[in-house]
C-alpha cells in the first residue's frame, strides 16, 4: 500500500517536470500523421540517378508494421509507383540499392525511414519527367528536386531537409506538396553543375507536439500491472489532460460566454463538461480504429478539418440562435426587484424569464468541444496497441479525457457560482441593471458565434 501511495506522489511531483529530462524521444518535426518523401533526380554523362527518400511519422509508420508493409519488399513497392519519362516514353528504374530503417519516435512509437537509389538511362538534349505517386493524397513533406546537367527545370535544384533529416525552422512557411518535375538533359551543364548533396540547415519543432505523453508509455510497455502503478497512471493522465486544456483554446473561452450568456446552472456546467468527456473519449477510439483499420479507404489525418468543419458549424448555428434570442431580450426593460432577476414587458401581467439554456443547445455546445480527438490521446491509444496492452490505453485515454473536461467543468462552475455571487451583492444588481452590462448577454452569443466561424474557416483551410 506504501509503495501504491509512493507511485502516485512521485507521478505527480515530477509529471510538469517530465519534458525537462533528457532521454525521450522526439516526436516527428511535422506531427505524428505525416507521410513526408523527397525525390532527387541527378543527372550525369553517365546516365540519370533518382535517390528517393521516405520519412514516415508515428502514426503513419504504426498503420504500415500493422498492415506488414514495412518489410523487405516495401523498396519495390514504393519503386514501382515512381515514374520517369524520357521525351515523353517511358523509362525503366532498376534499384541499385535500398535501406529500411526505424528510428525512436513519440510514446515509444517508431517512425520509418527507406532511401532507395536508382538509375535509368539518358540522352543529351532529351526531356525528362518525372512522378513520385507514392502514397497520394496523405499530408507531409512532399519535393522533387532536379540537379546535375540540365536546364530548363520546373523544380529547384536544391533540398533544404537534407533528404529529409531535419526540416527548415520557418512555422510559418506551408510544407510544400510538389510530386512532379521536368527538365530538359544538357551534358554540358554536368561539369558546372553544384554538389550534388544540398547543405544542412537547422531545424526545429515546426508544429507544438504534446512530448509529454511519453510518460505514460513506461506504464504501458509493462506485462504486468499492480493496481499502485494503475492508479499512477490514471492520476498522470487525468493531469495531462488537465494540462492539455489549460492550453490555447479547448473552448474554455466559449464555455464561459455560453454559462453567461443563457444564465446556466451549476448542473448544467457539469453536464456540459461530462457531454465533453464523453464525446472526446468516444472520437480518440473511433479514430483510433479508423487508423488501424480503415486507413486504406479514410485518412484519419482528412478527418480532423471534416471534423472541424462540423465543430465549428455547430457551434457557430448555435451562437447565433442565442444571439436572436438576447436581441429580442434586450427590447424588453429589466427591473430588478429581487435576486432573481425577471423581465417585464410595458403591458400589464407580462412576466417573463430572460431565455435560458436549453438541453440540445447545451449537449451540442459539448458535443462540439470534444468532437476534435486530442492528438496527444491518440498517439497513447495507439502506443497501446503497439505494446499489446490496449485495455490499458484505452482507460489511460479515459482518465485523459477526464482531465481535459474537469478543466471545462472548473471554469463553468466558476462562472455559474460568480455571477451567484454578484446576485447577491446589492450594488453589483444595481450595476447590473444598467445597459453595458445588460449588452453582455448578447455579446457572449455574438463572440460564440465568431468563434465557431473562425474554426470553420481553419478547417476548410485545412480541407484544401
Amino acid at each position: 500500500m506504501r509503495r501504491s501511495v509512493l507511485a502516485c506522489l512521485v507521478a505527480i511531483l515530477l509529471f510538469p517536470l517530465l519534458p525537462l529530462f533528457g532521454g525521450v524521444a522526439s516526436a516527428h518535426p511535422l506531427g505524428n500523421f505525416t507521410v513526408n518523401h523527397v525525390s532527387r533526380i541527378a543527372v550525369g554523362v553517365d546516365g540519370i540517378s533518382v535517390r528517393y527518400v521516405l520519412d514516415l511519422a508515428e502514426i503513419p509508420t504504426l498503420q504500415e508494421l500493422q498492415a506488414g508493409r514495412a518489410g523487405e519488399a516495401l523498396p519495390a513497392q514504393l519503386a514501382a509507383a515512381l515514374f520517369l519519362r524520357v521525351d515523353g516514353a517511358a523509362v525503366p528504374l532498376a534499384i541499385e540499392s535500398a535501406t529500411i530503417e526505424q528510428l525512436a519516435g513519440q510514446a515509444g512509437l517508431t517512425t520509418l525511414r527507406v532511401v532507395i537509389d536508382l538509375r535509368a538511362a539518358g540522352r543529351d538534349g532529351a526531356r525528362i519527367e518525372y512522378e513520385d505517386a507514392t502514397y497520394p493524397g496523405r499530408i507531409g513533406w512532399h519535393a522533387v528536386v532536379i540537379a546535375g546537367g540540365v536546364r530548363g527545370a520546373t523544380v529547384p535544384a536544391s533540398d533544404p531537409t537534407n533528404e529529409l533529416r531535419t526540416y527548415p525552422a520557418d512555422a510559418t512557411v506551408a510544407p510544400p506538396d510538389v510530386t512532379a518535375g521536368s527538365a530538359t538533359v544538357d551534358f554540358a551543364a554536368a561539369s558546372s553543375a553544384g554538389t550534388n548533396a544540398a547543405p544542412a540547415v537547422a531545424g526545429v519543432t515546426r508544429f507544438a507536439i504534446d512530448l509529454s505523453a511519453d510518460a505514460l508509455t513506461g506504464f504501458l510497455r509493462r506485462p504486468g500491472t499492480d493496481i499502485g502503478a494503475l492508479l499512477a497512471a490514471l492520476i498522470v493522465a487525468a493531469i495531462l489532460g488537465a494540462f492539455h486544456a489549460l492550453g490555447p483554446g479547448h473552448g474554455k473561452a466559449m464555455v464561459a460566454a455560453y454559462l453567461v450568456g443563457s444564465r446556466g446552472t451549476a448542473a448544467q456546467a457539469v453536464v456540459l463538461g461530462t457531454t465533453v468527456t464523453v464525446t472526446h473519449t468516444v472520437g480518440v477510439y473511433a479514430l483510433g480504429a479508423i487508423t488501424l483499420v480503415a486507413a486504406q479507404f479514410i485518412l484519419p489525418e482528412r478527418l480532423y478539418p471534416i471534423l472541424g468543419v462540423l465543430s465549428g458549424v455547430t457551434v457557430s448555428g448555435l451562437g447565433l440562435a442565442m444571439l436572436r434570442a438576447r436581441v429580442r431580450s434586450l427590447r424588453v426593460p429589466i427591473v430588478s426587484d429581487h435576486a432573481h432577476h425577471h423581465e417585464h414587458g410595458d403591458g400589464p401581467g407580462q412576466h417573463s424569464h430572460v431565455p435560458q439554456v436549453g438541453t440540445r443547445g447545451l449537449l451540442a455546445l459539448g458535443i462540439s468541444g470534444g468532437l476534435l480527438p486530442c492528438p496527444t490521446a491518440l498517439v497513447v491509444l495507439l502506443a497501446a496497441v503497439s505494446f499489446h496492452n490496449v485495455v490499458l490505453g484505452m482507460i489511460l485515454v479515459a482518465a485523459f479525457s477526464l482531465g481535459l473536461a474537469g478543466v471545462l467543468t472548473v471554469v463553468g462552475l466558476a462562472v455559474v457560482w460568480g455571477r451567484r455571487a454578484i446576485s447577491r451583492n446589492r450594488s453589483a444588481l444595481a450595476l447590473a441593471g444598467s445597459r453595458g452590462l445588460r449588452l453582455l448577454p448578447t455579446a457572449s452569443a455574438a463572440a460564440i458565434t465568431v468563434a465557431g466561424l473562425v474554426i470553420a474557416i481553419g478547417a476548410v483551410r485545412g480541407l484544401a
